[in-house]
Parts: structure tokens; C-alpha cells; sequence
């Protein structure tokens, strides 16, 4: 029997007295062994300040060691392998997405595609900014708050600044408001950041549209000007990349992936995936490796 990722909740975090209600922000120490693969709804922030793990990041493994700086958006599902004797000690960011999307809007005015998180980076010069947004957060200061939102905004918009723009790297990236190309307001930018969060749950073209406060009609025309593809494509699209990514780096089955990517029908899916990446969903699951016959190298982290 698979097992259904876990998916957290800010709502929950607040009920159980983690995040202060309405400071959107609550920052965490937490010393962590292993932890499976999970999404949330919030923007997750980080910075390891002791031990080393291997950290998959939508399917893709990458080492996670003292200095490294992670930001994760509510659509990333990730998981930590830790690799050191001792667990991995960190700070923890938990940031509502009103309050990141704020700082990254800022930070990323006019991307050329949909840039953004996950960012992932080895850079111990963000220490004392972490230092100082853990002492902040206590909120005993006067003036706490403020400044606790001011650090993560230089923190947002350093790692923003230092980490590649995944199309000009190279990486594949869902098409996005191209620049230069959404001059009044940013509304498609808007537009595609709320697809971009509630992709996996029922979405219609008219609510997106009543969201950036657009008619359906203007907004359909405006959204493939500027995406250049339509807006139930590009939602379409972006399930079937996640849907892909869980069937190469879980043991869902693949009518669970088909729903936690946001579609109700398993044949719809089906259908859907083999236009889109030639193959049924089974061609993209990973083979489990069979167990060595030796014990593995230890991994340097």
C-alpha cells in the first residue's frame, strides 16, 4: 500500500501555538534526523548550521551541508536524508506566502519566465542575518517586529540575487509572463504566481481572473498574449510536471499522483501525460535499486 505525502499546514502551525497568529513569520531551531517527503502551504526558509543530509527537492538530490541557504514555495515537495552522526541543526523559516510573495514581488519585478523559488545555495555570509532574524522573532525588543520583516527582506532578496534565473540556467521552467510584456500592474504576473500556488487544487479560469480583478473574457485574451499559451494549457502543464516528478521520486501509486496533482479523473491523466511526454505514467517511475551486496560508501555530505 503507498503511502499519501504529507502536506503541513500553516493553519495547523498556528493552532498549535508555532507561528504567531498574524505575524506570518515564525522562525524555528529545530535539530532534525530524517524527514520523508512532504509539501506545505507555506514558503519554507533555511539555513543549516550543523550536520550534513542529502535534501530532494521535487525529485532532484542535492547535499545539504553548513551554509546552505534553501527556499521552498507552497508547490515544492522535498524530503532530508541526513548523512551526519549527528542530526542537522538549522534555522527553520516559516513564512506565510502574503508576507514572502511581498519581498520576492520586490525583489523579482519583471522575471523572464516564471524565475523563482525553489533557491538553493551554499553561502555562509547570510549566518548573521539568520542570527539576527532568530533574535528578532522573540518579538521582547521594541521595534521587533519591524525589523524581524526587514531582515527577511534583505535575506529574500539577497538569495534571490545570488541564485540562477532557472530558464537562463538552463533548467526546464513552465512558460511565464515574458519580460517587459505585462506593463499595467503586473496582473498575469499575479496571475501566474496564484496558478503557481493552487495549481493542485480545482481552479477555474474565472477565479483566477476575479483575482487579478480582470473579466474572464479579457483575461483569457491577455493571459496568452503575454504567457503565449493558453491559461488551461499552461495549468495543465504544470500538473503533469509535478505528476512526473512524484512518479520518478515516490512510491505513490499513480492514481494518488494523478489527484495530488490536480486532476479528478485517472484516465484524463492518463491521456493527458502520453500527449505530453510520449509515454504512459508508469514509463516515468524510477526502478527501486536492488540492495547492494556491499555496505555504500559513507557519504562526505
Amino acid at each position: 500500500m503507498t503511502r499519501l505525502l504529507d502536506r503541513y499546514m500553516i493553519d495547523g502551525l498556528v493552532a498549535d501555538g508555532l507561528v504567531a497568529g498574524g505575524s506570518g513569520v515564525q522562525v524555528m531551531r529545530p535539530e532534525l534526523r530524517d524527514v520523508p517527503a512532504h509539501w506545505h502551504d507555506y514558503y519554507e526558509l533555511g539555513y543549516v548550521l550543523d550536520g550534513t543530509a542529502r535534501h530532494v527537492v521535487n525529485g532532484v538530490s542535492r547535499p545539504l551541508r553548513p551554509g546552505g541557504v534553501f527556499l521552498l514555495t507552497p508547490t515544492d515537495f522535498h524530503e532530508l536524508h541526513v548523512a551526519s552522526t549527528t542530526p542537522l541543526t538549522c534555522y527553520n523559516v516559516v513564512v506565510e506566502p502574503d508576507v514572502a510573495e511581498r519581498w520576492l514581488d520586490r525583489a523579482l519585478p519583471a522575471p523572464p519566465g516564471v524565475a523563482g523559488p525553489p533557491w538553493l545555495t551554499d553561502d555562509p555570509s547570510f549566518g548573521p542575518d539568520f542570527d539576527r532574524l532568530w533574535r528578532e522573532s522573540s518579538g521582547r525588543r521594541p521595534g521587533a517586529a519591524a525589523l524581524a520583516d526587514a531582515v527577511l527582506g534583505c535575506i529574500l532578496i539577497e538569495l534571490a540575487r545570488r541564485c540562477p534565473d532557472p530558464v537562463t540556467a538552463g533548467a526546464e521552467a513552465p512558460a511565464g509572463p515574458r519580460g517587459g510584456a505585462d506593463p499595467a500592474g503586473g496582473d498575469i504576473r499575479r496571475a501566474v504566481q496564484y496558478i503557481e500556488r493552487r495549481f493542485r487544487e480545482p481552479l477555474t479560469l474565472a477565479e483566477v481572473a476575479a483575482y487579478v480583478h480582470l473579466s474572464p473574457n479579457y483575461f483569457s485574451e491577455r493571459f496568452g498574449q503575454v504567457v503565449g499559451t493558453s491559461f488551461q494549457s499552461y495549468l495543465q502543464a504544470r500538473r503533469l510536471r509535478f505528476a512526473r516528478s512524484l512518479l520518478a521520486s515516490t512510491s505513490l501509486g499513480v492514481t494518488e499522483i494523478c489527484h495530488a496533482a490536480g486532476f479528478n479523473s485517472p484516465s484524463h491523466f492518463g491521456r493527458a501525460y502520453r500527449r505530453r511526454f510520449g509515454a504512459a505514467p508508469s514509463a516515468g517511475r524510477t526502478p527501486t535499486p536492488s540492495p547492494p551486496d556491499e555496505p555504500a560508501a559513507s557519504d562526505p555530505g
